[in-house]
């Protein structure tokens, strides 16, 4: 069990990092505006001798010193230790989109967001925030990152490869959901799924037979019935990505098989749906509340967790109230380690941590709360 204080002490050391990082940035931009004129484009080539780097990464250390001296906000909160070089750059990268007056409304707003939450957290709120801010500017940039897509290879030792596709979110989910199902649906053998998950992937490029059902490919989006209507362009939910902008969708919800989820008009959550298995309709609703396992900082989408009974079944309390979805590691962790978690009335999980700190984790609305 680690004390508390040791806990305070790593929190103040990571800190200290984006202090660190936020005081080189300063210091670089120094050396840049010392350089002359002419000089000043042959900066990442200074830096080559002085910190034994490559060309590349002198130039990337530049560009992303003046990013951060661009944004003093953001530069502050780095500075403070509010949020990590991640983050700062990635608040930067997610408001590049708009102009300089809703720069100054976004910053605030998504440093004060990223200071309490996870890196993949706080970019699923800045990209909502974008676009909620200005429609037309994250489609723009969408359709500027979708030029940028790619297939690249990548050398391993040990006579392995790795292969990176970059596509567009929606594409990559399709993909996903086909290898992952037909990796799924394999006899048992002695690899794991991600092993299998890798041999179906290369059987599919390579063009080879895949020994089972290939089946359907499945992805939750969710949206408002105004969407669907032609009344809005409310930002579409990405199961296990986030916000998408809706005209990049349409195609699809024209022709999906869709489900009516009625919500909380004060908080956008989804609202109601006795056997130890939850019913269909249960895990439903479940999965359209919680869209991502309910530990701190997890990703793993709903539909692919273990739906959990935090309190220890009865026989009575198979309830919406008391499930939530949890990965299976993090399932494992609460069921056999010291880490334990609570489901509060207003619908909030709380996890202790094994040294006593509590850490809940925040409701993601899928819906925009009523403006009253």
């Amino acid at each position: 069990m680690a004390p508390a204080d040791i806990e305070d002490d790593v929190v103040a050391a990571y800190a200290d990092i984006g202090k660190a990082v936020a005081d080189f940035a300063l210091t670089l931009m120094k050396l840049y505006e010392d350089l002359d004129p002419q000089v000043q484009q042959y900066a990442g080539d200074v830096l080559m001798p002085l910190l034994r780097v490559s060309q590349v990464k002198g130039n990337k250390l530049i560009d992303r010193a003046m990013s951060l001296i661009d944004h003093p906000a953001v530069l502050e909160a780095l500075s403070d230790g509010r949020i990590d070089e991640g983050k700062a750059l990635m608040i930067i990268d997610q408001v590049s989109v708009l102009d300089a007056a809703n720069q100054a409304i976004a910053e605030p707003v998504l440093i004060a967001h990223a200071a309490t939450h996870n890196y993949t957290a706080s970019q699923r709120c800045a990209r909502r925030y974008v676009l909620k801010l200005d429609a037309e500017a994250a489609l723009r940039r969408y359709e500027e990152k979708r030029k940028q897509r790619l297939v690249e290879k990548f050398n391993l030792d040990d006579g392995m490869c790795s292969l990176r596709i970059v596509l567009p979110a929606f594409d990559a989910a399709l993909a996903f959901d086909r290898i992952d199902r037909i990796a799924r649906a394999l006899p048992k053998d002695d690899r794991t799924l991600d092993q299998k998950r890798s041999d179906v992937a290369a059987d599919l490029l390579m063009g080879k037979e895949t020994p089972a059902p290939q089946g359907e490919v499945c992805v939750n989006l969710t949206m408002p019935i105004t969407n669907i209507l032609g009344l809005t362009t409310d930002p579409v939910m990405l199961a296990g990505y986030g916000p998408l902008p809706a005209e990049i969708v349409a195609d699809v919800a024209a022709n999906g098989i869709w489900k009516r989820i009625l919500t909380d008009p004060v908080t956008g959550m989804a609202e109601h749906i006795t056997t130890y298995r939850p019913t269909p309709a249960q895990r439903e609703l479940i999965n359209a509340r919680y869209p991502t396992c309910t530990m701190v900082g997890c990703n793993q989408p709903a539909h692919r967790c273990d739906v959990d009974h935090c309190c220890p079944f009865d026989g009575t309390n198979t309830t919406v109230a008391n499930l939530r979805p949890k990965c299976r590691h993090h399932h494992r962790m609460k069921t056999h380690s010291s880490w334990s978690c609570e489901n509060r009335p207003d619908g909030t999980h709380v996890w202790t941590t094994p040294s006593g700190r509590v850490i809940e984790t925040e409701l993601e609305p899928i819906a925009e709360p009523a403006p009253f």
